[in-house]
């Protein structure tokens, strides 16, 4: 089941025990927010939850590479390319090997005429020139990011959970910050001692919590670089 940015909001604003709000109370009019945690933090956190599940679960993406080039600039790199999981030469139609870095070693033996680098940082270059035909780049990417209230979260649905944790999480470090910059006014009549913080805990419950349920993304496989 597809899932909006307006409603990945909600399902936020319902973990943080808040309400959604009505139009007219500020600036913010015409997109979902709640009494509590208005529009720009929920969509700053849902964004950053987004490139957090990339540590495990990103996403999978491929782009074609012309033929006869030596190297792919920075210009022609997709903007969202984490890491390059393989390359597969059209020409001879094997996938390439990765070179390493280690003195007299070559990564060129058997059937491969070619190897590729990512490196320096996004530049893809090539031992030889490919050949007339170009290669298919796989990648690990991240995701996209949604702006608009119909924008779709384009990850699989086993992932909105995890980014409504770590969503929440978000927001509460921005009300933990706040907090703390009057606990320098507390005393112990207050509420015990001035670095008592409520949000932070909460913010770090819902971080463990997004970090359990990653534990329960299915693992997915890297590409084999040797």
């Amino acid at each position: 089941m597809a899932t909006y940015f307006f409603q990945m909001k909600e399902k936020v604003i319902r973990l943080l025990a808040d309400e959604i709000a009505e139009d007219g109370w500020n600036d913010y009019t015409g997109v979902t927010q709640g009494t509590g945690f208005e529009a720009p933090l929920l969509k700053d956190s849902i964004h950053a939850a987004l490139d957090a599940i990339t540590i495990k679960f990103w996403k999978s993406a491929t782009f074609d590479v012309d033929g006869l080039v030596e190297e792919v600039g920075e210009e022609d790199i997709p903007e969202d390319l984490l890491s390059v999981e393989g390359v597969y030469d059209k020409t001879t139609g094997v996938f390439l090997p990765k070179m390493s870095f280690i003195a007299n070693k070559t990564s060129l033996i058997g059937i491969e005429t070619n190897a590729w680098i990512n490196y320096p940082e996004n530049t893809l270059v090539f031992v030889n020139a490919l050949g007339d035909e170009g290669a298919l780049v796989y990648y690990a990417a991240m995701w996209d990011k949604p702006e608009d209230e119909d924008d779709l979260i384009t990850t699989p649905a086993c992932a909105i959970t995890a980014i409504a944790l770590y969503a929440a999480s978000y927001c509460l470090l921005n009300q933990a910050a706040g907090s703390a910059n009057l606990a320098q006014y507390r005393t112990k009549v207050d509420s015990g001692t001035p670095t008592d913080i409520p949000a932070k805990d909460m913010s770090d419950f819902f971080l463990r919590r997004f970090e359990l349920e990653l534990q329960r993304l299915p693992s997915l496989e890297r590409g084999v670089l040797r």
